[in-house]
């Protein structure tokens, strides 16, 4: 297998080069070595990759398909040895966070505790706001959200966090003499606290992907987590949010999780930050970092 990467690294070369000389001096090779790999390669694989006539080379069906697995698995050895490289290293300087408010709370907040601690020299400026900002123009290094079909400017990149599972809840006291939901329809009849600047239609069709013909009574708008969760503490209504924040409540009793057998579809949740972003930069290192974190995977916020 290492023999066949290397020679699928001397095809890149050739192919990219659009010359056994060329590719030769860029390997330190001589060409009839480089030629060597290249014939040795479509040998193994059965067809030619390449054409080649005294005036030209040019790229085969096959020959282009490869290239591109080959570049694909080039970019990600960089990437893997750039993040290694960045470890071993010890980052200085301002990195500058914006993320939802929830991002406050267990067990969001651990993750910038702990990239913190292994980055002391990282000065992490985070900055919570549950209404989109605008990335262009601003000293914005990575940007968590959960959407990419507005994003400023085409000059940055999405990189996916993984998925966000929303539940429905609200407090005991609220719930007592109520009959229980089984739909996102019959919450209709309930109060809303509505803590995110989402819809209540986006959030039913989560469920079913269908239009509700009824929506609930918003008896509480907020931008922000902590105080939307407060005024359900205080039992004025359900809420809408994800599941990873509330899972403790749930086990102790503290919160009731309304209509648990309609499963809201997930939410994809990205690290956005600017295409030209350094790839041995802080930006890039955070964002490793968090595809790296374990409670993604038990808090359900990780790659699936």
């Amino acid at each position: 297998m290492i023999d066949q990467l290397r020679t699928m690294a001397i095809f890149q070369t050739v192919a990219e080069h659009g010359s056994f000389r060329q590719a030769a001096k860029q390997l330190h090779l001589s060409p009839s070595v480089i030629s060597h790999h290249v014939s040795k390669l479509e040998e193994t694989l059965g067809v030619p990759l390449l054409y080649r006539s005294t005036r030209r080379m040019s790229l085969t069906d096959a020959g282009a398909e490869l290239l591109a697995a080959s570049q694909r698995m080039t970019a990600a050895a960089i990437d893997g040895l750039s993040a290694v490289e960045r470890r071993a290293s010890q980052p200085t300087g301002t990195l500058t966070i914006a993320a939802p408010t929830p991002f406050a709370h267990s067990p969001y907040v651990e993750a910038f505790t702990r990239f913190s601690q292994a980055y002391p020299g990282v000065h992490l400026s985070v900055q919570l706001e549950d209404k989109p900002v605008q990335l262009e123009g601003s000293n914005i290094d990575v940007a968590i959200r959960g959407r990419t079909h507005d994003l400023d400017d085409s000059s940055y990149k999405a990189r996916k966090l993984g998925n966000v599972q929303f539940c429905v809840f609200a407090a005991p006291s609220y719930v007592a003499g109520r009959s229980t939901p089984q739909s996102m329809e019959d919450l209709a009849d309930w109060d809303w606290i509505q803590s995110l600047p989402i819809s209540w239609t986006a959030y039913a069709t989560l469920a079913d992907g269908k239009v509700p013909e009824r929506s609930p009574r918003i008896v509480v708008t907020c931008n922000n987590f902590s105080m939307a969760r407060k005024f359900v503490d205080e039992g004025l209504g359900f809420m809408i949010e994800t599941y990873p924040l509330v899972a403790d409540d749930f086990r102790a009793g503290r919160l009731v999780q309304l209509v648990p057998r309609v499963k809201l579809r997930p939410i994809d949740a990205y690290a956005i930050y600017p295409a030209n972003s350094p790839k041995n930069g802080l930006a890039h290192l955070f964002v490793d970092f968090m595809m790296d974190q374990s409670w993604t995977i038990e808090h359900g916020f990780g790659v699936r």
